[in-house]
């Protein structure tokens, strides 16, 4: 029995000292060195616009208050609530009985003075009148043709006429209602553009003036863009929300903007005129601070760097990116400096 153990064991030992005298074939290669995958993009100078959005309310481009310039009854309405119409055509017209009689009144009055006039120059010619009742009679003939025209003026204003190319937007008479200087009649818009009041917070005072582009949207229509440009800036900051109003107009062509909406405008904090601009998605957080990663030699170098604008997907990179760098923009979340790269086509 103890022999069998004996041999059991020398087979054991001799199984267990085999591999201690095994080596690498020859010819044999290393294993290859991994590396990572990544996508790089050159860097390069660009312009850039760094944007801020603000939240304005929508007013017609003009508005006026309609109101007769005499009282009578609103006979006939030429045009209704929505109508648009040029600047200068008739809205609605007052019962013109009263004051039409009147100016045909004082238009045969002025003819007939004018008559006088002219056959009294004849007279006065032939000594037949002398030249004392000649003047009296042009004074007569002057005030007769003045008379006329203030009787058409007042004539005139019983039509309404449109201020400028509009809508009538509201009317609160009704034919048959009495009209004075004191009841308006509605209100009118020219809605071919708005105006839109924006609330700038004072800290961007330095960065808006007058004529500087804007991006007007309307929840509403989300896929639409508006142009605008700004047309007036306030010199008096609101004391309690410490801001000051900026005015953009515009274009509304479709009639798509009302007064009252609410508006997203967005206008230019900043341009720069060549700038290095980076995907933020290429912008890593490290212990020491924010970092970028480029490719060089087949490996990815960290790069701190510091980020000035920043809008939607891009951002500035002031200092730390030189053009001509290649910018790991994919696969750059777990790289650390000096890690093996496999750049993609």
């Amino acid at each position: 029995m103890i022999g069998c153990l004996r041999g059991v064991t020398f087979v054991m030992l001799a199984a267990s000292l085999l591999p201690l005298g095994c080596g690498k074939k020859g010819g044999e290669s290393e294993a290859p060195v991994k590396r990572t995958p990544v996508r790089v993009g050159p860097v390069e100078r660009r312009s850039f616009r760094d944007y801020f959005n603000l939240i304005g309310t929508a007013r017609a481009a003009r508005e006026a208050t309609l109101v007769f310039e005499v009282g009578g009854l609103l006979e006939e309405v030429y045009a209704e609530q929505g109508a648009e119409v040029r600047g200068g055509d008739p809205i609605a017209r007052l019962n013109d009985d009263i004051l039409g009689a009147a100016l045909g009144e004082a238009e045969a009055g002025r003819a007939l003075a004018a008559e006088i006039y002219d056959r009294s120059v004849a007279l006065q010619s032939k000594g037949g009148i002398s030249e004392f009742e000649l003047s009296r009679l042009r004074h007569e003939r002057d005030m007769a043709a003045a008379r006329f025209e203030t009787a058409k003026s007042q004539h005139d204003r019983t039509v309404l006429r449109a201020p400028f190319a509009g809508l009538v937007d509201t009317r609160l008479l009704d034919v048959g209602d009495y009209a004075n200087p004191a009841t308006p009649y509605g209100r009118f818009l020219d809605l071919r553009a708005v105006r839109v009041e924006v609330p700038l917070p004072e800290a961007y005072l330095g960065t808006v003036a007058k004529g500087d582009s804007a991006e007007v949207r309307a929840d509403p229509y989300p896929d639409r863009l508006f142009t605008g440009v700004v047309t007036f800036v306030s010199r008096e900051v609101d004391h309690a929300t410490r801001t000051l109003l900026v005015e953009v107009r515009a274009a509304n062509e479709e009639r798509l903007l009302r007064p009252g909406m609410t508006l997203r405008v967005r206008l230019a904090k900043r341009v720069y005129d060549s700038a290095i601009v980076v995907p933020q998605d290429a912008l890593v957080e490290t212990e020491g601070g924010t970092a970028v990663f480029v490719a060089s030699q087949g490996a990815a170098v960290e790069k701190l760097v510091k980020v000035g604008a920043v809008y939607g997907q891009m951002a500035v990179v002031d200092s730390g990116l030189a053009e001509g760098d290649s910018l790991i923009v994919v696969g750059n979340r777990e790289l650390v400096s000096g890690e093996r790269v496999e750049v993609l086509p």
